[in-house]
């Protein structure tokens, strides 16, 4: 069974991407914080990771390149509700996996996880 991390500080995109991606038949952990993603990350290594931006204490990015020293191959996908300060762009300059913007449509969530498989 294949793994996936979602690391956002807001409640109800956790449990309501979790709930959807259990669905699926994937396995969820949560985050609340980057340090708790890491450490989750670390321990983990899941197959996959919905990573928001505006995270407290250690931000999104430094959360995404710190997984990426750990594990160069992970896959990473950044998640945010303030797409001015964050762009797709943005997130494909830094190597991440791709970008959503709150709200997060399942359709959006749903063909990423097909492409897992």
């Amino acid at each position: 069974m294949k793994t996936i991390l979602v690391i956002d500080d807001e409640i109800f995109t956790r449990d309501h991407l979790g709930k959807v991606i259990e669905k699926r038949g994937f396995r969820v952990l949560t985050a609340s914080t980057g340090e708790e993603g890491l450490k989750l990350y670390k321990e983990n290594k899941p197959d996959f990771v919905f990573l928001d931006i505006l995270l407290p204490g250690i931000d999104g990015e430094d959360v995404f390149r710190y997984i990426k020293e750990f594990d160069p191959e992970a896959k990473v996908f950044f998640i945010t509700g303030c797409d001015n300060l964050f762009t797709n762009e943005k997130a494909n300059e830094l190597g991440a996996a791709g970008f959503l913007t709150k709200p997060i449509f399942i359709e959006d969530v749903i063909k990423l996880l097909n492409g897992l498989g």
